[in-house]
């Protein structure tokens, strides 16, 4: 009887690569399977690897994850799958659900241990009525997401056997904000286990977080990246075996645009030998249509019961579908076998795993047949089936998060239950999933209608602070202040105490969206309502000092200060006294007062490390200022470990907001220091975060970073500073860091041999309007702009930049201002060698009196040239030298290289002497050969490669040569010779005039 029912028009095969049993062959995607058939080896070995698979609707992703779901299965992998859906982007942690659960079920099979409290926890977010506790009773709620998504990397290790793990995401363009959090966590830390993430998606519908997820994946995984085109002509014919004539073939070929799924369908659609290719002007209604036609079979309690499925989401609870459909239990279950039998509806596991479940979840056969369901289910059902959903949950004693969903869609205006559902729903989900809490707060305030009773107002102010915070934790700043303004108009004028801190927080978020003008006038406005005498205001007050400094408003910000401590009651408290030296630290590094800045910074940093990471969490903007302050200070070291903790507590506690400020100031100091690999990362997740924050100024600074790192990697033509460029352009702010990202990327273009636009940048940043530059660096500003004089050969203007970098450096008395003072004196002083030769020394001295170790590196190798200018070619040897180590030890390729080029330089500078009397008159002809190749940087591998012999061979010969010219190193190879006065190889490119600076 049931296969009576099942629809006689063959649409149902077009679904069955969504189980992996597939009615067509899988065709022109040969290289995608080579991919996946070499994940599964390699995870076997253990090698972890993602697999991002994009492509438009009917590509084949889903068939492509269900044949690596295969290939795993048969290679032992523990094979796990989810997907996100359309109709629930507020279902935390969606795309996850199926996954944790079958892996609580295989780890309840395998062993009987006790869950702990992280597990505990996580296991309440898929079972209702699990085992999961209220959040709420740790102290840091926030942090509790986090140590949820390292107890699911440990889950996943527990169930992952002896050969890895296959976790098949799809449909990724439609999952909720925890779900991406989750997945941004595991591409960031990997599980301790062999694991494959396989990741479908349509790439012009992801979210901007999923997409700059897969762009910085860490070095633990091995990267594939499956982009899907449509199959070409040959690829479309060879499905169409069946089709009787060629016409028809390449009409069907060319109707489906190549798109399999699309193909499928129109050859079932036109097996009765009419050619419908014409007709089918729009495929995926087609589709739709032909959906349609299945569900037009159903009677009446079967079609209710397939749209109660619809509405409970995917997957499902069969034994909800009587109460939601409005049938008794046994009708609702005999409508079920038949829509299961129809294929409509399928079991929510093919991989064994059913056995461990308590119950078996049910789900659609595929998503585009639920939002069929939901599309034709008439509005009035809609909304009643959802109210009984929501009474089937009372009944069975469900908690307020579960029920959330349901009420959001089908409550009524008034219903003041339902809005303390939701707002207790989002009080429970914030910590985990802030963004599913903030969609269940809009709709309490929108079913909480326009009481202005006392009691409805101060439940509106508690669900708007909610919001703002919900909103704050997701990196939504804009939605965070409009809260807020809301919030903040609902409290009366009179009630100041509790408006302060409502205006300080949003003080601190327009600081951060880039609206200094915006905070002061908001603080000044709530001020205006504060007797100057009322310590309460303080918080106030001592934003506006933050907003000053920002602003250049050094004196009148210092008043800020000094009335707020002189109103403070004694003693002061801690917390006022590390946020005021914070603020004074960064106020004195704006305006180049070092001593000032020294002091503060100091006091400011005895605080911050003698709090436990929890207190750290309230302090973050002050680490933030004092880190910064650090950086300018040039206490490099000190501004990493500073900013690096709090970076890490940023994450813990959810507030993304502050973390692109600190990540820049930590890439800074990195780069600074000679950490290039860590500056670019810290850059990456610093234009990653402001990208979610829709900041352009951060993010041009964030590319100028990574390409200042790139040029001292692989050299300024490998800097990606046209698209820094652009963005700095764009960017409509001319704040503290725009003129940081102009100064930096002035300096790689000078390294790309563009003088014209390094001083363009340059005079955008030193000009006399610029009231608001920062002191600390104008010397190393102005020492680029000398260098970049010189290049264009105008000495005077030269001259000029150099005399102001001079004086700047006084000023400040940083060393590694100086240095670049004594630089761009050394750069003007061509014409007289030896005076040169002092100054770049001097420059040297004092980059590493500052710890600019790469800046030093750089100002070596033009001392060793100004010094072979003079004849002391022993010396510049030396010099050279220096400078190729420290490059070395910190991977900059690119100093490097032009170290050795200035080896062979200095070498070639020497008079040439005859017969065999020297060191090199020792050598046979094939040594002689290897120390060309060595002066010209060649590694082992390449020497064996140029003269046909093996490694082995030339590290034989390196042996004979360290021994017969008494040297231990390649780079004192190249020397000894110099000294001996041979010529070793061609000249080399000279060294640039312009050594770029290090931050």
């Amino acid at each position: 009887m049931i296969e009576q029912n099942r629809p006689q028009d063959g649409t149902a095969g077009m679904w069955r690569a969504a189980r992996g049993t597939h009615a067509w062959p899988l065709a022109g995607r040969e290289q995608e399977m080579a991919v996946l058939r070499s994940a599964v080896s390699t995870c076997r070995d253990g090698v972890s690897t993602v697999i991002e698979i994009t492509g438009d609707p009917g590509l084949g992703k889903t068939r492509l994850l269900s044949e690596l779901a295969d290939l795993a299965e048969v290679e032992g992998l523990t094979v796990l799958s989810g997907r996100a859906s359309e109709f629930e982007p507020q279902r935390s942690f969606g795309v996850f659900v199926d996954p944790i659960r079958r892996c609580f079920g295989r780890r309840a099979a395998a062993e009987h241990r006790p869950l702990d409290e992280d597990m505990a926890e996580l296991l309440g977010l898929v079972v209702p009525g699990g085992a999961g506790g209220d959040p709420g009773r740790y102290r840091y709620p926030e942090v509790e997401r986090y140590r949820l998504y390292h107890a699911v990397g440990r889950l996943l290790a527990d169930v992952a056997g002896e050969r890895g793990v296959l976790l098949c995401l799809d449909d990724l363009h439609w999952a909720d904000e925890g779900s991406l959090e989750l997945l941004h966590h595991l591409l960031r830390q990997p599980p301790r286990t062999p694991l494959i993430l396989a990741c479908g998606h349509r790439p012009r519908q992801a979210a901007a977080k999923l997409l700059a997820s897969f762009q910085h994946t860490p070095a633990d995984y091995r990267i594939e990246r499956l982009p899907l085109s449509p199959l070409d002509q040959q690829e479309c014919r060879s499905l169409l075996g069946s089709v009787p004539t060629p016409r028809r073939r390449d009409r069907l070929c060319q109707a489906s645009g190549g798109n399999p799924l699309y193909l499928e369908v129109l050859t079932e659609l036109t097996t009765d030998g009419a050619d419908a290719t014409e007709e089918l002007t729009g495929l995926p209604h087609t589709l739709r249509a032909a959906l349609a036609r299945e569900v037009a079979l159903l009677t009446g309690e079967e079609l209710a019961t397939l749209r109660a499925a619809a509405v409970l989401g995917d997957p499902f609870d069969p034994l909800l579908l009587g109460p939601v459909a409005g049938l008794a239990t046994g009708p609702a279950l005999e409508a079920l076998d038949v829509l299961v039998g129809m294929d409509l509806i399928r079991s929510g596991t093919s991989t064994g795993a059913e056995q461990h479940e308590p119950r078996q979840l049910l789900h659609f056969r595929h998503p585009l047949l639920r939002e069929v369901v939901s599309r034709d289910t008439p509005p009035g059902w809609w909304l009643a089936a959802n109210a009984r959903a929501d009474e089937a949950l009372i009944r069975s004693g469900a908690s307020p998060v579960e029920r959330a969903p349901y009420l959001a869609r089908s409550a009524q205006t008034g219903d003041l239950e339902a809005v303390r559902v939701l707002a207790e729903a989002a009080a429970r989900a914030t910590p985990l999933t802030p963004a599913t809490a903030a969609a269940w707060l809009r709709a309490a305030l929108r079913l909480s209608g326009a009481d202005d009773s006392e009691e409805s107002v101060r439940r509106r102010i508690g669900m708007l602070l909610g919001l703002a915070n919900a909103c704050m934790m997701t990196g939504d700043l804009t939605a965070c202040r409009d809260a807020l303004a809301q919030a903040l108009d609902l409290v009366p004028p009179d009630r100041r105490h509790q408006r302060v801190p409502i205006v300080e927080l949003r003080s601190v978020i327009e600081r951060i969206l880039g609206s200094a003008k915006a905070a002061k006038l908001a603080l000044q406005d709530e001020l205006v309502r504060w007797p100057e005498t009322d310590a309460q205001a303080n918080p106030l007050r001592l934003q506006l000092a933050t907003v000053g400094m920002a602003q250049g408003d050094f004196a009148v910000a210092a008043g800020h200060l000094d009335a707020l401590l002189a109103r403070t009651p004694a003693p002061v408290d801690r917390k006022t006294l590390t946020a005021v030296a914070a603020c004074r630290a960064l106020g004195a590094a704006y305006s180049g007062r070092t001593g000032t800045l020294l002091m503060y910074a100091s006091e400011a940093a005895a605080f911050i490390d003698a709090m436990e990471d929890g207190e750290l969490a309230a302090f973050l903007d002050e680490v933030g200022q004092l880190g910064w302050a650090e950086v300018l200070a040039e206490r490099h070291h000190a501004a990493i470990r500073h900013m690096t903790r709090a970076t890490r507590c940023a994450r813990l506690t959810g507030q993304s907001y502050m973390m692109p400020y600190l990540l820049l100031g930590q890439s800074y100091a990195e780069q600074a220091t000679g950490d290039l690999s860590g500056a670019m990362a810290s850059a990456a997740s610093a234009e990653e975060m402001a990208h979610l924050l829709d900041r352009p100024d951060l993010i041009g600074c964030a590319l100028t970073l990574s390409a200042s790192a790139t040029a001292l990697l692989d050299g300024p033509a490998a800097a990606a500073a046209d698209a820094a460029e652009r963005a700095l352009r764009s960017a409509g702010r001319r704040g503290r860091l725009w003129e940081l990202s102009a100064a930096v990327l002035a300096s790689v273009r000078l390294d790309q041999g563009r003088p014209d636009d390094c001083i363009q940048l340059l005079r955008t940043i030193t000009g006399a309007n610029r009231s608001t530059t920062t002191q600390a660096l104008r010397a190393m500003w102005y020492s680029t702009a000398a260098q970049a004089e010189m290049a264009l050969g105008d000495t005077a203007a030269a001259r000029d930049w150099a005399a102001h970098a001079a004086e700047a450096a006084q000023a400040v008395g940083l060393p590694g201002q100086s240095g670049y003072a004594a630089l761009a004196m050394a750069c003007v002083r061509h014409d007289d060698p030896r005076a040169a030769t002092e100054l770049f020394s001097a420059a040297a001295e004092s980059f590493a009196a500052g710890g600019l170790v790469l800046a030093e590196s750089r100002v070596r190798l033009l001392l060793g040239r100004a010094l072979a200018a003079t004849d002391r070619l022993d010396d510049a040897i030396d010099s050279v030298g220096c400078a190729k180590r420290i490059a070395d030890a910190h991977g900059a390729g690119h100093l490097s290289r032009l170290a050795v080029n200035a080896q062979r330089q200095i070498g070639a500078r020497r008079p040439r002497q005859g017969g065999h009397s020297t060191p090199y008159g020792a050598l046979s002809e094939q040594e002689r050969r290897i120390c060309q190749l060595v002066a010209r940087g060649f590694s082992n591998r390449d020497i064996a490669s140029n003269l046909f012999v093996s490694v082995k061979t030339v590290e034989a010969h390196l042996t004979r040569i360290f021994r017969k010219l008494q040297v231990s190193s390649r780079a004192a190879v190249v020397g000894a010779l110099s000294s001996a006065h041979t010529d070793i190889g061609p000249s080399a490119n000279r060294i640039l005039t312009s050594p770029r600076h290090a931050p």
